[in-house]
């Protein structure tokens, strides 16, 4: 006859122990806590190793100094493609006599430095080159020939009233505008810049459809420069300063209408010996939150 003890065990009730269940219930959420708990070290991580850059005056921030006095410029021929667009060209092509007497004021005025006449089959490869990293650009390019190309006299500039030379050359025969843009104030302090996502994105294609670059991103950036050779300094640009910085360059007034928020934070980096910028992109260019690799050259 078996045992009250043997008839329990035999019984056929296999509901947990109390222990047993409250450990059942609790698993979930200890596991959901572990996740939340590591989650939130990861971001801590994060911060912490930007603020450790920070903290440790690398990178520094942008150099204080004199603002480089020197630009490009362009000075664009009327053609056929012109003549109805400005009103410098009085719905006539540049002739032969006009090029003459543009390049007589372009060896007289004193703010210019050097020019060069560019072709428009010149134009067309500079073009292609300029959009060779950008998807977008480069469909734009494959609807684009070498007659819709403007020629130019092109150069540089260096100190002086650069309205006055603007005005000048805009009222010459022939010339139908002039853009002028001034060399950013990383001229001659950094070889390249590594720009970030800003908070209206949709201007860089890495960027799209995602927030501004974290600050863990940003420490995974520094990270990488760490490990180049030959880096001498590396800066960090705020909003302020790049909205600073395009409205020299663009000193015609060009994208006077993007805001701070559309502007990107960069790191620019000093080389003993400035790196291909092919190498810069191929080792950026792919990292989250890296909008852009620039050559400051």
């Amino acid at each position: 006859m078996d045992s009250p003890a043997m008839e329990e065990l035999s019984s056929g009730d296999e509901r947990p122990e109390p222990a047993f269940r409250m450990y059942a219930l609790r698993k979930p959420l200890v596991i959901a806590g572990l996740v939340v708990v590591l989650l939130a070290g990861l971001i801590a991580l994060g911060i912490a190793g930007w603020r450790f850059y920070e903290r440790s005056g690398w990178p520094l921030p942008p150099p204080d100094g004199s603002r480089p006095q020197s630009g490009s410029f362009s000075a664009y021929l009327c053609d056929r493609n012109s003549t109805e667009v400005w009103p410098n060209c009085h719905h006539r092509t540049a002739t032969t006599e006009d090029r003459r007497a543009i390049e007589a004021a372009l060896h007289a005025l004193p703010q210019i430095r050097d020019f060069h006449f560019e072709s428009k089959e010149q134009a067309f490869e500079s073009f292609r080159e300029g959009l060779s990293d950008d998807p977008s650009g480069l469909k734009v390019a494959s609807v684009t020939g070498v007659d819709d190309m403007p020629e130019s006299y092109t150069g540089h500039l260096g100190p002086g009233d650069w309205d006055a030379l603007r005005r000048r050359l805009e009222a010459l025969p022939g010339v139908s505008n002039v853009y002028i843009f001034g060399d950013s104030l990383w001229w001659g302090m950094a070889d390249i810049g590594i720009k970030l996502c800003p908070e209206e994105s949709d201007l860089y294609e890495p960027c799209r459809g995602r927030t501004k670059t974290s600050e863990r991103e940003k420490a995974a950036v520094l990270d990488s420069i760490k490990g180049l050779d030959g880096v001498e300094a590396v800066y960090f640009e705020d909003a302020a300063h790049a909205l600073e910085d395009s409205r020299r360059i663009l000193w015609n007034g060009l994208g006077s209408g993007v805001g701070p928020r559309a502007l990107p934070e960069a790191f620019y980096v000093k080389f003993d010996r400035p790196p291909a910028g092919a190498d810069m992109e191929k080792l950026f260019g792919r990292m989250p939150g890296v909008a852009q690799v620039v050559s400051v050259r």
